[in-house]
């Protein structure tokens, strides 16, 4: 039998029944897509946070309570960059609660990542219209007591250091004494700053040789730097037109961009005032010589605003001061100032082509001393940091003088060699002289001068090994593991370790004690304490990895006649023995260290806190160096071509 055919109108039919069909569902609204924060996030939040961080009394003043989707969380951005730091450092959960499995944990910290802030913010400067209160330019600030050393160094030629008698600076910001905000002037400053002019023309134009003064002669002092006095009157040149000469070269170099008429006008008739009242040349150009050096045009750095308020790019005698300080923490040299004069450096392959010369020259050293002495905080070992006398003899200034100058050669090294900077954590080299080395127990080496030498082991190189971080990080008598372990976290990984409650109690000041019992012992009691625990579960294990080092760095394998304890268990169940093992551990987390150590060196740049808008240079600058094997140059250069580096708010 042959199957039915179908009629042609029941075929119309079920064709129109069919394109009925079709365009009934084409009409539906599509379902929207589910809320991500709402079906896979919020979970994990009322699982393992909710019950420490739910209202107003949440721990921490963190409540997580009213975030239930997308639209909530994204409204709060720096909330979850907070809860993705805790997380990270294995803060969230606390030991004893429930703790994250890596697919809790990656969805969590995978929805923050991909729902931070846009990369736009990467070209936004704070203003009063985007975020009140947030000083987001550089103000002109004056000089530190370093840059202002630098600066008379390199104006003058005569390596004075006056500003050592100057009031100390404070520190601000990512904590550097070159932020505007904390660089005050006092009355006291004022009168150091004239007795320092005075010293400094004293010591350029002494007054005998100004007693033997001829004026016949076009050069009457042979040994007088010609960096201070570049004309001297003869047959041709009349007295004022050579002070004309010195004092526009002179100012020019000292106020770092070109000299006003209406300004020499005034330093003229300084000069013309002590002729008339019978002075000779160079004590006439001496008094007009020390204005420049007391005048707010050298002893600060002025950055003029325009007239209108907004984001403008910085002057070119602007930028160039600016990048002088950055990389040298001194004055531009010639070449940097001539290409200010000539407008070039907006164009961004002069300026990478300045920043990577200014790299190579041996004047990068004050990048490294200035940068590495704060952000390692040992500029006060040997001053007022310093371990007992009698316990450790063989310590004086000398020794914590070569151990500052280890600290700073050694970041000096991975710039001037542009090598990666992991090896601030872990080298397999040293930057030692001879005392160091006899001091570390390494190979001997010749003489005073430090130099770069391998190393057998890994033990040592890096920041964990350096004898100015292992002492300023100890107490007088003994070694510290909690201050050790806080430096590491705060310094290296970037890490906020709040005060110690006021009932947390006191470790004893020395490890020789009668009760025999460890300081490791002792530390494991003290975190019996439930609010002391936290922190120290943090800090104790990772300064437990450097207890082979004591109070001077000096390699140990006991303490108080019992076998040193290196090991270390983190709250994330890493373990390891000795500083070795725990510079592999903190390599596994080089992302903090990168991320802190560009949030650092932009704090540095920029000479004032970090906002929001930074961030984003901060994560682009982590990108680059992940790029590009974490060259030191990467870091320095991203910087300095940076938006906020290169241009500034004007408020009117």
């Amino acid at each position: 039998m042959h199957a039915p055919r179908l009629h042609a109108t029941a075929l119309l039919a079920l064709a129109a029944i069919a394109l009925a069909a079709t365009f009934s569902s084409a009409q539906e609204p599509a379902a929207p897509p589910p809320d991500e924060f709402a079906t896979k996030v919020r979970p994990i939040v009322e699982h393992h946070c909710l019950p420490c961080h739910n209202g107003p009394e949440s721990d921490g003043s963190l409540d997580l309570a009213p975030f239930g989707n997308s639209a909530d969380a994204l409204a709060a951005p720096d909330v979850w960059e907070h809860v993705m730091e805790r997380v990270n450092l294995y803060e969230m959960p606390p030991e004893g609660s429930d703790q994250l499995d890596d697919v809790k944990r990656n969805a969590l910290i995978g929805w923050i990542e991909a729902n931070r802030r846009p990369e736009d913010d990467c070209h936004k400067l704070a203003t009063d219209a985007n975020q009140r209160f947030y000083p987001g330019h550089v103000m002109s600030r004056r000089l530190s007591r370093s840059e202002y050393n630098n600066t008379i160094r390199d104006l003058t030629g005569l390596d004075l250091r006056p500003a050592d008698a100057f009031p100390s600076d404070g520190s601000g910001g990512e904590g550097f004494d070159n932020t505007g905000d904390t660089l005050f002037v006092s009355p006291v400053l004022l009168e150091q700053y004239l007795l320092a002019a005075t010293r400094v023309l004293d010591a350029a134009l002494p007054e005998q040789e100004m007693t033997n003064e001829t004026p016949s002669s076009p050069f009457p002092i042979p040994h007088s730097p010609l960096r201070t006095v570049v004309a001297f009157p003869n047959d041709q040149l009349s007295a004022q037109a050579a002070a004309q000469q010195s004092l526009t070269a002179f100012a020019r170099r000292a106020f770092r961009r070109p000299l006003a008429a209406e300004e020499l006008a005034r330093l003229m008739s300084l000069f013309d005032r002590a002729q008339a009242r019978g002075d000779a040349y160079l004590p006439s150009l001496k008094f007009a010589l020390k204005a420049v050096l007391i005048s707010p045009h050298f002893l600060f750095l002025v950055e003029p605003e325009p007239d209108a308020e907004g984001v403008y790019p910085l002057g070119h005698h602007q930028l160039a001061a600016r990048l002088s300080y950055f990389l040298w923490n001194t004055m531009p040299d010639a070449e940097l100032a001539q290409l200010a004069d000539e407008a070039k450096l907006h164009d961004e392959t002069v300026l990478r082509n300045q920043i990577r010369r200014m790299l190579a020259d041996p004047k990068a050293r004050g990048l490294a001393d200035s940068f590495a002495t704060q952000w390692l905080n040992v500029g006060a070992l040997g001053h007022t940091l310093k371990p007992d006398a009698e316990r450790f003899p063989n310590f004086d200034a000398q020794l914590a003088a070569d151990m500052r100058s280890e600290a700073v050669g050694l970041v000096e090294t991975i710039l001037r060699e542009d090598r990666s900077l992991l090896d601030l954590i872990d080298a397999d080299y040293a930057v030692v002289n001879d005392r160091l080395a006899a001091h570390y127990g390494l190979p001997p080496v010749e003489g005073p001068e430090f130099r770069k030498v391998a190393l057998d082991d890994r033990r040592r190189g890096g920041v964990l090994g350096l004898g100015a971080v292992l002492t300023s990080t100890s107490l007088p008598l003994r070694t510290s593991p909690v201050l050790r372990g806080k430096w590491i976290l705060e310094e290296v990984l970037g890490a906020s370790v709040p005060p110690p409650p006021p009932n947390a109690g006191v470790l004893p000041e020395d490890d020789h004690q009668a009760d025999g019992l460890t300081l490791r012992q002792r530390l494991e009691q003290h975190r019996t304490n439930p609010e002391c625990a936290s922190c120290h579960q943090r800090m104790d294990p990772l300064g437990f990895g450097l207890e082979c080092f004591d109070a001077t760095g000096q390699w140990r394998h006991h303490n108080a006649g019992q076998p040193v304890d290196s090991s270390g268990t983190l709250p994330g169940g890493q373990t390891f023995s000795g500083p070795a093992e725990l510079k592999q551990v903190l390599l596994t987390r080089r992302g903090e260290f990168l991320h802190n150590l560009s949030r650092k060196m932009l704090g540095y740049a920029l000479g004032r806190g970090l906002s929001k808008f930074d961030d984003c240079i901060v994560r682009e600058t982590v990108k680059a160096l992940e790029a590009n094997d974490c060259r030191s140059s990467v870091l320095i250069e991203q910087i300095a071509m940076s938006y906020p580096f290169r241009h500034r708010y004007a408020k009117k």
